[in-house]
């Protein structure tokens, strides 16, 4: 493959990647689309008392084995390897969000709980 199409297949595929994300938000933010992208995370978090970033690898995890299986079988099953990838790209990209807008917050509230599988954040959600 020649740097030149290359550039058009990464451009192509980002841009689809990019579309994808846009189009699940609105339906995973039960409408919070536009004012709290990362809602669906927050909002999970606080009913299963987790962090939203615990949340948001519990998604990420699923895709991550998929590409892995991929990686030792060369099977797609549900969805096209592409599929899991742009999805990965957007938890991704989700992450950066969730690093940005909970800087500066206590790193005990966003990344972890208290070791009985409690999160720290309870009834703090709001707070994040």
């Amino acid at each position: 493959m020649t740097a030149k199409e290359y550039e058009v297949l990464r451009n192509k595929f980002l841009t689809e990647t990019l579309k994808l994300s846009d189009e699940k938000r609105i339906e995973y933010t039960e409408g919070n689309h536009e004012t709290n992208v990362l809602w669906n995370f927050e909002n999970i978090a606080n009913t299963l008392n987790l962090t939203p970033m615990q949340v948001l690898s519990v998604y990420l995890q699923k895709h991550t084995s998929s590409l892995f299986n991929y990686f030792k079988t060369g099977k797609e099953y549900a969805e096209p390897i592409e599929g899991r990838m742009s999805d990965i790209i957007n938890y991704l990209l989700l992450m950066v969000a969730m690093l940005h807008k909970y800087k500066g917050k206590d790193n005990e509230q966003v990344h972890k709980n208290n070791g009985t599988g409690n999160s720290d954040n309870i009834g703090k959600q709001n707070e994040l």
